[in-house]
């Protein structure tokens, strides 16, 4: 008969059993199969016999033939007799095969012979009465019946046959000890079945034409291996899992073709190394993430199972499981046969952070690129690097820095120092004087030196013109003289400021990076611009009169802050950003429009320590909001994210009106109603930095799919519950300036995300109170009008 190769394939013996049947009709077989040969008419004591099948020549040919072979094939055939049944003719169901309806002859063990014998004869016959005149049917007469047959070769097979043939429910036992049992079709192994090998290994699924084909499970007791999943012609083909330990840590769940890897899979190594991604003939392929076991980590694009194309690498890359950006050891750019090739960025994982951003060749730093230290001083020119090492000094080639005004030696360059570029503060304020009070200050000094020189009645005209000119130079060169001391007295007041409250921001920048964290972690973290509008906002910035754009506006104002968007929430802000910001603000708030008065008065280093002072300090010790109550933690702040991208990035709070709720004016347009989804269609899950610097959302379990809706005509969120009012009040607790005196001021004033994100919740939040209101209220309308028997009753259902 047949064996399973315990690896891949069911492969066939040689067994005259099986037959080639070619061209085989198998159309009318499921409406003839089971019924009786004939139909009678008893009344008229006639039979009818029904017309001959499609095919039913080519079958009963076929049967015949086979049954003259069985006597070189078969040892012995047993046939397993039914209950008798002790019925009348009348009482007959000419509905049921003969086999269930008759008692077979043969209770013995017997050989087959080719030629039939009277019990095969007799098993085509049917004799109800004298009456009924006998009448046999020949064409594919063989009864349905079970039996036991021995072959000559050993195997044995006991089950149902039909036509000669194993069909239905068997069991096969070969010669060397496999088994099957489970559904044959025309002698050939098809359906769902169990079959189990001499070495322990065994499956359990569908086969089709002898071969495992569908889903099914095989395992290799011995050496501890399953596969479950998809098959097709004896091989792994589909989706399927395979295990290749009996831990289940050394294991592949994903796409197959033909015994191959292949689409997208995960392949876990062990306990602490693995990939995800795309597979082509077992080989990685497109796109994946790579975990190795020393902790190192890859996402991006492979080809021939190495890594080439844009990607990014982190060395040490432990599990985060919290919402704080670690200061990584990492690159991201182009790869080629697995080593760094083309442009890219190396981020040094020094502190606060310092960077690469250039060429790289074989593996290696060199050509032109920008290095950015951890206190924001910027080298950069065109042979940076060669060989990873830092270029020497020639005539040709020159470094600059952003906060420098000349060349400097990159060999002198100390990468830990704690200064940072000051002068563009200071001379951003000293062009913030007051420029009237300047234009008053020049007339009446021109005024003063005109008179002076007016009351010299015998000096001549030419002398007096050349005298004039003589001091207006020497009065510029002490203006210029007196700016220049200025600036370097204000910049060097400024850095002893940031020094004093040094403790202060290092401790303030970590408390606010690890804010919505509920772990302790163990490195060193970066905050995020949304953690720092978070600061802004517990400071209580917009009481006075300055938004969360107006301070992202100034801070992109400036290139060498490196601020790649505006307003980007989940942008990277080091420390030396952090400081900058801090001082924008403070200049802007408070630092003076005149020029200072006499030592150690200043025009910024003052405005600075009056902002830590009554501002920072003051108001870092207590959270507002909802981002940092729980809310930031579960709420998908991505899928916000772009739910507030979609009104623009920034919109203005009239926007954010018009998209909550349709204006009220317009009465040929009907408010959408209020849609509540189900509790199963909520994610519940977290934010998590998992690897890298990039949030996901972790969802807690397996949600089931949403069918997709048209929603082109509704609107993008909905709070129709809500008036105008409502939402305005809910903005003036944000924008104390968006109203005056209970009169609406400025609808134009800009958003970012941190706003939406309080406004939103907020908004939802009273939403939900007002609906709970109304269902209230209808109860308690109902009771009223419902038949109350006495007033004891009415009184009792309205408490």
């Amino acid at each position: 008969m047949f064996y399973l190769d315990s690896q891949r394939t069911t492969t066939r013996r040689d067994s005259s059993l099986i037959t080639n049947r070619k061209n085989k009709d198998f159309d009318d077989i499921s409406l003839y199969l089971g019924q009786p040969p004939c139909l009678y008419n008893i009344e008229s004591s006639t039979s009818v016999v029904p017309a001959r099948p499609k095919g039913s020549v080519q079958k009963e040919l076929v049967t015949l033939m086979f049954e003259s072979m069985l006597d070189s094939i078969v040892e012995s055939w047993e046939t397993i007799m039914p209950e008798k049944q002790e019925e009348s003719y009348l009482n007959l169901d000419i509905s049921k095969v003969p086999s269930e309806t008759f008692t077979l002859s043969t209770g013995k063990k017997k050989k087959a012979s080719a030629k039939p014998s009277k019990t095969k004869r007799s098993r085509s016959k049917l004799t109800l009465t004298d009456t009924v005149q006998d009448s046999q049917i020949i064409w594919w007469s063989a009864p349905d019946e079970k039996a036991v047959i021995r072959f000559r070769n050993g195997n044995v097979y006991e089950g149902n046959i039909s036509m000669k043939c194993m069909h239905g429910e068997g069991r096969l036992q070969w010669a060397d000890g496999t088994v099957y049992l489970g559904h044959f079709k025309d002698n050939e192994i098809c359906g769902k079945g169990f079959i189990q090998w001499k070495d322990d290994t065994w499956y359990e699924g569908e086969f089709m034409g002898n071969l495992r084909h569908g889903q099914g499970l095989y395992v290799n007791s011995r050496l501890q291996r399953s596969y479950t999943g998809g098959w097709n012609r004896g091989t792994k083909h589909g989706e399927g899992a395979i295990y290749y330990s009996k831990d289940f840590k050394n294991s592949y769940d994903g796409g197959w073709l033909q015994n191959e890897r292949f689409g997208y899979g995960s392949r876990e190594y062990c306990t602490s190394s693995g990939y995800k991604g795309e597979w082509e003939r077992n080989i990685r392929e497109g796109k994946g993430l790579m975990i190795w076991p020393n902790d190192d980590f890859y996402r991006g694009e492979w080809k021939n199972g190495v890594m080439s194309g844009h990607g990014i690498y982190i060395w040490e890359a432990n599990y985060n499981n919290t919402m704080s950006v670690p200061s990584l050891k990492a690159y991201q750019g182009y790869w080629e046969k697995g080593q760094r090739n083309g442009q890219g960025v190396l981020s040094l994982g020094l502190g606060w952070g310092s960077y690469y951003k250039g060429d790289f060749v074989n593996n290696m730093k060199s050509g032109t690129g920008k290095f950015v230290t951890n206190n924001g001083l910027i080298l950069q020119g065109k042979k940076m690097f060669v060989d990873d090492n830092l270029s020497s000094m020639s005539s040709n080639d020159s470094f600059y820095t952003e906060n420098s005004k000349g060349p400097v030696e990159p060999h002198q360059f100390d990468i830990c120092d704690s200064s940072v570029g000051l002068s563009y503060h200071v001379e951003q304020a000293l062009r913030n004087f007051d420029k009237q009070q300047e234009i008053i200050s020049s007339i009446v000094a021109d005024y003063i030196e005109n008179n002076k020189i007016g009351r010299n009645k015998d000096v001549s005209t030419q002398a007096r013109v050349a005298f004039v000119k003589d001091e207006h130079r020497e009065k510029e060169h002490e203006e210029l003289e007196f700016f220049q001391d200025l600036m370097v007295f204000e910049e060097d007041a400024l850095r002893k400021s940031l020094r004093c409250y040094e403790t202060d921001l290092k401790n303030i920048y970590y408390k606010y990076a690890t804010i919505c964290n509920v772990e302790e972690i163990h490195f060193t973290p970066i905050m995020t611009r949304l953690y720092l509008w978070q600061l802004y906002y517990d400071c209580h910035i917009h009481e006075k009169g300055l938004t969360l754009c107006d301070i992202d506006s100034m801070f992109y104002q400036n290139p060498a802050w490196l601020a790649r968007n505006p307003h980007d929430p989940f942008e990277k802000i080091y420390f030396w950003q952090f400081v900058h910001s801090l001082i924008s603000v403070a200049s802007k708030l408070y630092a003076k429009r005149t020029l200072p008065g006499p030592k150690p008065d200043t025009v910024l280093a003052c405005a600075f320590r009056y902002f830590m002072e009554q501002d920072i300090l003051p108001g870092c010790k207590q959270h507002r909001g909802r981002l940092v109550n729980g809310f930031g933690t579960f709420v998908p702040l991505k899928a916000a994210y772009t739910l507030y991208r979609a009104l623009g990035e920034p919109h203005t709070v009239r926007q954010f009106l018009r998209a909550v709720r349709k204006a009220p004016h317009i009465n040929y347009l009907s408010q959408p109603p209020i849609t509540y989804p189900p509790d199963e269609y909520l994610p519940l899950g977290r934010n998590l930095y998992i690897f890298g610097d990039e949030m996901s959302f972790i969802v807690d379990e397996n949600l089931p799919e949403q069918e997709d809706k048209d929603t082109s005509s509704s609107k993008l969120f909905n709070f129709a519950n809500l008036s105008n009012r409502t939402i305005i009040n809910i903005f003036v607790k944000i924008f104390p300036q968006l109203c005056k005196d209970r009169h609406i001021m400025n609808l134009n004033i800009k958003l970012t995300f941190f706003e939406f994100f309080e406004a939103f919740l907020e908004c939802a939040d009273e939403s939900i109170k007002v609906t709970e209101g109304e269902n209230k209220f209808r109860n308690r309308i109902s009771v009223a009008m419902a038949p109350r028997s006495s007033p004891v009753d009415f009184k009792s259902k309205m408490l």
